[in-house]
């Protein structure tokens, strides 16, 4: 992983960060394939007045009909509820992963200092994929699915204040350029930074999870779509369990050269 990390501010708390990592593509789809075997289903089901739905792991409801349009997400990265587990090559891919986001984030705490008073604690990231015109639309990273009256099947994603986005594989515009390992479609847009990210391999975006924040990505046409998503919390949930598998971040404000 280099030292140094290329970030470029485009305003609206988003930053774009270029070659910040090298990723050997049939690696990356071997261990995908893999994943896709050895991981849970995406969605549960139920039915609620007669109406059936499925829900994703973040608690959001979609209709049977846009099931096929939404991304995966695969959040056992390293087969662990399963007892499969994954190659040691694998398991160093996603540490690489993790500290490449830790170091991306102290470079944003560099250009927005108070970033770094609100940024305690991170789970896992996951990996997110997308083809056969999988979308998402705008949206915030710190949306729950809030229902009145209803109690939060998930309420973590109120205590994220920044995301990080590493993008795995390319974006191209054309037919003739795709090969077995890239895809068309699948920009990024930011609403507010009017920023559009069309990904390549090794890229990234952090960004704020507020509404300032708000995103969303255009349907992958042909091939897979694949990135590593994490978020940066603070707070302590309601339901947080002495287990949860959050990572703290006790030396944030000291690598990041930082006072307060």
């Amino acid at each position: 992983m280099p030292s140094n990390i290329n970030m470029v501010n485009k305003g609206s708390g988003v930053c774009l960060v270029e070659n910040a990592i090298d990723i050997d593509q049939t690696f990356l789809f071997n261990y995908i394939n893999y994943l896709k075997q050895a991981e849970e289903e995406t969605f549960t089901y139920v039915e609620e007045n007669g109406v059936k739905y499925a829900i994703n792991k973040t608690g959001f409801k979609f209709d049977i009909d846009q099931v096929s349009l939404a991304p995966e997400r695969f959040v056992d990265t390293l087969c662990l509820s399963n007892g499969r587990g994954v190659k040691p090559e694998e398991k160093v891919f996603i540490q690489t992963l993790e500290n490449l986001m830790y170091q991306i984030l102290v470079e944003y705490c560099k250009m927005y200092p108070e970033a770094a008073t609100v940024c305690w604690w991170r789970m896992a990231g996951h990996i997110a994929t997308y083809s056969n015109g999988q979308h998402i639309g705008p949206h915030c990273d710190d949306q729950m699915a809030y229902e009145y009256g209803k109690p939060l099947r998930n309420e973590y994603a109120k205590h994220s204040n920044v995301s990080v986005n590493i993008y795995l594989n390319d974006s191209v515009d054309d037919e003739e350029d795709l090969n077995n390992f890239n895809y068309i479609g699948g920009k990024i847009k930011f609403k507010y930074a009017n920023f559009i990210h069309s990904p390549k391999a090794g890229s990234a975006v952090i960004y704020p999870t507020n509404y300032i924040g708000t995103h969303e990505v255009s349907p992958v046409t042909h091939g897979k779509r694949v990135a590593y998503l994490g978020a940066f919390l603070y707070g302590t949930p309601d339901n947080a369990s002495e287990n949860d598998g959050r990572i703290w971040l006790p030396n944030l404000k000291k690598d990041a050269g930082l006072e307060f």
